[in-house]
């Protein structure tokens, strides 16, 4: 019987038992004879294998130093933690950052930065079409046609705050509590997300991202990458190298179980010396420096470099690299989508958003009824072998799905994603 074809997977899964063995091989490849402690907060790159892992990521990046975390939630925390109070103005009682409607902090982490750290966030809305702002209607109904974040964006969001706004063309609002005054003296962050996962992996102009930068520092706002998928989009850019993405930002947060897809979790915080510091100083008080992150670490580390680096020896073979780089992944991605669009049936019933991928992601809009696509589904991989959609969600629409190019659905012929998606739109013509 023929393995199944899945159209969607895009990570490459190991079985509990596998994964704990490469870990092994792992640790050999990367010469870790000891286990870290508790941070290794006080060693340095000569001794520490973990001090040394976040001295190679934070060069490649171009930043002085860099803090391994477990997850992103964390170090997202203590970025927030360390600048909360730092704008704050005389009149007012709460700190606050500026970001996306769909940034992670707002969608997807039960406003902690309200609960534990009294901060508020200052709401860019591209479409100014509710002066409420609602997450969790994002959450139910998907972002469709949703902008990312612009120039023209933050310049209204401060002339807002500044009181010296004069068109209703943009709409700034405060969440969650929307009753609360702040103005521009009060953020102290400015948050965005490259790419924004939310609207299927757009991307802020790259000369737009440097201005944002300018203006930040004019009003000694930091501006903080939220980079959990900043290979993708230092890839959609063209950029050389991550280093030149993330240059004109003060700190950056990348996730290492995402597109480097290390299969267990972690994440960095990028910047330089003073602000580590002060964030192992935050890992600790927030409980993230156990006895040992090893595993983590290790599986990051060798994400990173079997990922970013040419010639690793995480590579089993040198000419992985090609198969596994990000460039080559939205390329593939645009080259599948343009192929299923052109393709009347297929375009039919589903419309992608964005319709040419910035980065290796896309999400998709499906105009059929939930339960109709499951059946329809079914009914595909049965008679084809092939998993179109794997993750489908219920929307206005009616429903919608996320797609990301990756390790693995990348090895898959092109043909296969055009048979099983006109197969599956056949299925669906026919009711």
């Amino acid at each position: 019987m023929s393995p199944m074809i899945d159209l969607q997977l895009h990570t490459l899964r190991k079985s509990p038992t596998e994964f704990l063995s490469s870990l092994a091989t792992d640790c050999e490849r990367l010469g870790i004879e000891n286990f870290d402690l508790y941070g290794d907060f006080h060693s340095d790159a000569q001794k520490s294998y973990l001090r040394q892992f976040e001295s190679e990521v934070a060069g490649h990046f171009g930043k002085e130093d860099g803090v391994f975390c477990l997850s992103g939630g964390i170090a997202q925390s203590i970025v927030l933690s360390i600048n909360a109070k730092k704008n704050q103005s005389v009149s007012s009682k709460t700190g606050a950052f500026a970001c996306h409607p769909t940034s992670h902090l707002l969608l997807h982490e039960n406003n902690h930065f309200d609960v534990l750290l009294d901060m508020q966030a200052v709401v860019l809305n591209p479409t100014p079409i509710e002066s409420v702002y609602d997450p969790d209607r994002l959450k139910d109904v998907g972002c469709y046609g949703l902008a990312p974040i612009r120039l023209s964006h933050v310049q209204d969001m401060f002339a807002s705050l500044d009181g010296t706004q004069t068109s209703p063309t943009s709409c700034t609002v405060t969440y969650p509590k929307s009753d609360i005054p702040i103005n521009s003296l009060d953020v102290s962050i400015f948050i965005l997300e490259l790419p924004h996962r939310e609207i299927g992996g757009k991307l802020t102009p790259w000369n737009e991202v440097k201005e944002i930068s300018v203006l930040c520092k004019a009003r000694n706002i930091i501006f903080h990458c939220d980079g959990a998928r900043i290979f993708e989009a230092s890839a959609g850019y063209g950029h050389k190298s991550v280093k030149q993405t993330a240059e004109p930002f003060d700190t950056v947060y990348i996730s290492f179980y995402k597109g480097l897809a290390n299969g267990i979790g972690g994440a960095m915080l990028l910047g330089d010396a003073d602000f580590c510091t002060e964030a192992r100083v935050w890992l600790r008080r927030f409980g993230g420096n156990l006895y040992s992150v090893l595993p983590y670490a290790v599986a990051s580390w060798s994400g990173f470099r079997r990922n970013c680096l040419v010639g690793s020896s995480c590579h089993d073979n040198l000419n992985d690299f090609g198969r596994f780089s990000f460039d080559h992944r939205q390329k593939k991605l645009a080259r599948v989508l343009k192929l299923l669009q052109s393709n009347s049936a297929i375009s039919s019933i589903v419309t992608f958003d964005p319709a040419i991928p910035d980065t290796n992601m896309v999400h998709g809009y499906l105009n059929r009824p939930y339960d109709e696509c499951i059946e329809a589904l079914k009914m595909v991989e049965q008679s084809t072998g092939i998993r179109v959609l794997s993750r489908l969600r219920r929307c206005e629409f009616g429903s919608r799905f996320e797609w990301v190019m990756g390790e693995s659905n990348f090895m898959i012929a092109d043909d296969a994603f055009l048979t099983g998606w006109d197969s599956f739109a056949q299925v669906l013509l026919e009711d």
